[in-house]
């Protein structure tokens, strides 16, 4: 009897597998799967491959002191890791689910690790604080000035 339970409950769970993988391919994501976009975005030899690294929603004093605190990581601060670690840092990671598939809500460290990592990462290249075009935001109310020269202006491409 136990080995038809555990028989039943292999086949249910393959099954699982194979339907959200074919909804992973049918349904294109807005952000590329990690699992595939890490080793592939590498593999070119540039840090930061095709990901862009979002600005900080709080920029963190000292960043580079923060430590990790968890992982092969755990104590090392942000400063000592190398640009690909950062960088993995820095980047939104899939949430962590329970056993009923809802997902951990988000701890304050790891909200000021990631915002730490981005902020160390925009600041190695003087970045911090650039707006991205398409999530600048004006209010509708707002009168916006023309650039003064057309080389002032921001492309958003």
């Amino acid at each position: 009897m136990n080995e038809d339970i555990l028989k039943a409950i292999h086949e249910e769970l393959v099954s699982i597998r194979q339907l959200l993988a074919e909804a992973n391919k049918a349904q294109p994501r807005s952000q590329p799967a990690r699992t595939m976009s890490t080793s592939s975005s590498y593999s070119s030899g540039s840090a930061s491959g095709d990901e862009v690294i979002p600005q900080p929603s709080e920029v963190v004093p000292n960043a580079g002191e923060v430590q990790v605190h968890f992982g092969k990581n755990n104590g090392v601060a942000l400063s000592k890791l190398s640009e690909r670690s950062l960088s993995w840092y820095a980047t939104e990671q899939p949430p962590r689910l329970d056993s009923s598939g809802k997902p951990y809500p988000a701890r304050p460290q790891e909200a000021t690790l990631r915002n730490a990592a981005r902020t160390l990462w925009h600041q190695n290249r003087g970045t911090l604080g650039q707006v991205d075009a398409p999530k600048s935001k004006s209010a509708p109310d707002m009168v916006v000035e023309a650039p003064a020269h057309p080389s002032d202006e921001e492309v958003p491409f």
